[in-house]
């Protein structure tokens, strides 16, 4: 068997400690070891190795030329070493939710709420799933969305919706009219209960035989990126699509008002395992934080 040079992992270890403080007390101290024990261990290093790393002195000592060169090395190797195992197994020391979402509630409103809540429960982290992903989970957790007026009492019911329209900001002069409006490109998102006919019969009264430049795209963050390129103007929902909108620059056009409608966001549980205590505290800080999402919005 060939024999290898490759250090003890604690040698290596305690001489990056005494390099880097330059001082074998203050490396002990550092791991929590005696002055005494920390050179014991640099010797039993450079007798392994056949070379000395330190030049020793009164009250101090500096590396040598093999020590300053071997020091980036262990560095590296150290670094590597811990970034690879807390890569691998720290996931053992975390609890992991699952949460199921909508892809505009999982782009728009979810991100903050729940960097905020990881923040607070630095044990738990979040497995968040958007509906229709090829990732293969059973969601803790899921964020429904129904158009039922009941849903409005639901137990775990999170948050209505009022549809605005979305434009840049300096969009918002050139609208002072319906003229205006419709001289723009509108877009409509397929599953939308109500569009663009519907919004502007209800806040403007029939618009049959004006013509509507309507085009017709899968999701609402589609339209929104697209209407931040200057390419129209697209219907949102508040107070879910809010950060999104914002943080692609767009406002809400002051023109058309702000028009309640059908669509509730609520929670579901699964009903065939116990509810941990993780998933209930994630439920609670959802709830307040979207209630206070309509209070607010």
């Amino acid at each position: 068997m060939r024999v290898t040079t490759i250090p003890s992992l604690n040698w290596l270890r305690v001489f990056e400690a005494a390099a880097r403080h330059q001082s074998f007390a203050r490396a002990g101290k550092e791991l929590n070891m005696s002055a005494a024990a920390v050179s014991q261990q640099v010797l039993a290093l450079e007798t392994h190795l056949g070379r000395p790393l330190f030049e020793r002195a009164a009250n101090r000592i500096n590396l040598t030329a093999e020590g300053s060169d071997f020091l980036p090395t262990v560095q590296v190797s150290l670094g590597a070493i811990e970034s690879k195992a807390e890569a691998l197994f720290a996931r053992q020391r975390t609890e992991r939710v699952t949460l199921l979402a909508s892809q505009l509630m999982a782009m728009s409103w979810l991100p903050r709420v729940l960097a905020a809540f990881e923040a607070a429960n630095p044990t738990i982290r979040i497995d968040l799933l958007m509906e229709g992903t090829q990732r293969k989970a059973d969601p803790d957790l899921t964020i429904r969305f129904g158009e039922e007026p009941h849903l409005v009492r639901h137990p775990t019911w999170l948050m209505g919706m009022s549809h605005v329209v979305m434009c840049r900001e300096e969009d918002v002069a050139r609208i002072a009219s319906l003229d205006d409006l419709l001289s723009f490109r509108l877009y409509d998102v397929a599953s939308h209960a109500i569009g663009w006919t519907a919004l502007l019969n209800h806040n403007f009264g029939p618009v049959h035989g004006r013509h509507l430049k309507l085009d017709v795209v899968d999701t609402t963050p589609l339209a929104l990126m697209m209407i931040s390129q200057g390419l129209g103007l697209a219907i949102g929902h508040l107070p879910v699509c809010g950060p999104i909108a914002t943080s692609l620059g767009l406002v809400v056009c002051p023109f058309v008002p702000r028009t309640p409608g059908p669509g509730n966001y609520y929670l579901e549980l699964p009903q065939d395992r116990p509810q941990r205590p993780s998933v209930g505290r994630l439920a609670q800080v959802l709830q307040n934080a979207a209630h206070s999402s309509m209070r607010t919005t």
